[in-house]
Order: structure tokens, then sequence, then C-alpha cells
């Protein structure tokens, strides 16, 4: 697998990494002016570099080539999931990358025993950065926290919506186009959330066991995709 790097600037031929990324190539990875690697922007491409300069917090590097990235999803999938423990967080935000989502939208649910602040978000979008490196994706899957009362109009930007509930016996049926998942808290949803959440989006099931949250995520996205006609 080829040592793949994320950057957000460039500029003509020339690309900049910054932060932690440039720290990560030079002391890290001990990379040298004259090393080639692979870097990515969300562009949908895959550009071979080779690196030109590196400065304290910055590594240059010149496009060599650029093509386009297998992993490339042109299906916009967004996870809305409630907040979890550190561990069940950390795994599913892992998992969600590896399956190639485009967003992760996290809320507090009425049962959710844990909360997300700026520095656990940092750090989930490092765990994300990393998933998205090592699996070899175009992009890197965004990570944000909206209110719960604001799902309701936020969803209304995809093709299809449909939540997780441990109680439902409906089966996922084919379907076009975008779609968002919401899926729970450790505890489920509680009964007001899931008459909420059925007036804007299809209620589905999962099986007949219970799953943990950060199974979910992954039993959820990878049934959807499987009867998705995109």
């Amino acid at each position: 697998m080829d040592e793949r790097y994320f950057f957000e600037n460039l500029n003509e031929n020339v690309v900049s990494f910054l932060g932690q990324e440039a720290n990560h190539i030079a002391k890290v990875r001990r990379k040298r002016v004259g090393d080639e690697i692979i870097g990515f922007n969300g562009d949908g491409y895959d550009y071979k570099l080779k690196i030109n300069s590196i400065l304290k917090n910055e590594v240059k590097a010149n496009v060599i080539s650029k093509q386009k990235n297998r992993a490339f999803n042109q299906q916009k999938i967004v996870v809305y999931l409630a907040m979890l423990k550190n561990e069940a967080m950390q795994t599913a935000i892992d998992n969600l990358a590896e399956l190639n989502i485009s967003e992760v939208k996290l809320f507090k649910a009425d049962f959710s025993v844990a909360t997300v602040d700026s520095k656990k978000l940092e750090k989930l979008t490092a765990i994300s950065t990393q998933a998205s490196k090592q699996c070899e994706r175009a992009d890197v899957m965004k990570i944000t926290i909206i209110d719960k009362s604001q799902i309701k109009q936020d969803i209304l930007q995809f093709n299809n919506a449909f939540f997780a509930y441990e109680n439902s016996t409906k089966p996922i049926s084919k379907f076009n186009g975008s779609f968002a998942l919401i899926i729970g808290p450790e505890g489920g949803f509680s009964a007001e959330e899931v008459k909420y959440f059925n007036s804007f989006s299809k209620e589905i099931s999962l099986g007949t066991t219970i799953l943990r949250a950060e199974v979910a995520v992954v039993a959820g996205v990878s049934s959807l995709k499987a009867v998705s006609l995109c």
C-alpha cells in the first residue's frame, strides 16, 4: 500500500502539507527532499508528488501526475450518529470512514451517556483522517455536530432517509439516490425520539438481535449500500 497524505492547498502544480500532516511526513515518516509520495485532497484524484522543500510546519511537493481514485464515491451517504462512549465512538468512526461514508453528524440523544466536545471532535477527526488514508479513499470523512432538533430540516437534502430502530420489523427495500441513516446510542431511542424520527424518515430493522451501536452503523450502512440501485 502506498503512503498517502492529505493536503488542503494546491497552487498550480505545487502542493502544501501543513501542521500535523507536515510533521507526520517529515518527522514520523522521515521523508526527504526528492522523495515521492501520494497525496489526496477530496477532489476524487490521487496525486503522485515529489517533495521539493521541508520547512518547520510545511512540506511542499510538485505534482508529477494524477489519476482518478478507484474508491471515489459519487453517491452521498451521511450517518446521523448519537453520541457514544469513547471506545464505541472511535470504533464507529473508524468503521464508517472505511465504508466510504461522506460525513458523520453527531447528535445528543435522550439516552446518550457521553458528549463530544471540541477536544474529542479533534481526536475523532484524526481517527477519520488516518482511516481514510489507510483504506485509500479519495477524501477524508467529515465529522460535525448537529442539534437533534435540526436533523428534520437538515436531512431534506437527501433522496432517502432511514433510521434504524431495534423494535422495527420493517425490511429494507431497494431505492435510488443519496441516503442518510440515523443510528441511536447504547440505550436506543426514547419513545419521543421514535415518534420524531418516524415523522421524516423511514424506520428499518437491522435484524432480530439487539446490536451495539458501533456494530449497528456497519450493519445499517452495508445493508443500505447493498440494496441501493446507484
